[in-house]
């Protein structure tokens, strides 16, 4: 299957290329870290690594799409920020281990990111229905 520009253009697209790419750095990462699941079982690892690569995928791929399909900007810009406060826990020792943590509580993370989102989405809503500005469209 070939890729025009209009189908790159596709919130979809952007969302699941995103999200496959968020997935393997911050997994490159995990691994260069030194961190690494136990061996507490084939089965176990095979779902530790399964449910941190769903994880890492949602973590990007749900926010690319609320941006791209309803230009919904604070879903990606508090996924950086959650990511971004994972980088300087790790850098500066703030927590014994937070890509590991990173990693386990992503629900948590990812409900956090859409709570402030649809504080985003509702303010938009309401601003469209009173000033007839600042509704939710596709953003690309």
């Amino acid at each position: 299957m070939r890729l025009s520009s209009t189908d790159i253009r596709d919130a979809r697209i952007v969302a699941v290329l995103g999200g496959a790419n968020y997935a393997i750095i911050i997994h490159s990462w995990f691994l260069s870290s030194g961190v690494y699941f136990s061996n507490q079982g084939t089965a176990a690892v095979v779902f530790a690594s399964l449910y941190s690569l769903v994880g890492m995928f949602a973590m990007a791929a749900v926010p690319l799409y609320l941006f791209g399909r309803l230009s919904l900007v604070s879903s990606p810009l508090a996924t950086l920020w959650v990511l971004g406060n994972t980088v300087s826990q790790w850098l500066y020792g703030a927590h014994p281990h937070p890509l590991s943590s990173y990693l386990t509580v992503w629900p948590i993370l990812l409900g956090f990111v859409l709570t402030i989102t649809l504080g985003e989405a509702l303010l938009r809503v309401g601003l469209d229905r009173t000033v007839g500005r600042f509704g939710l469209r596709p953003a690309f």
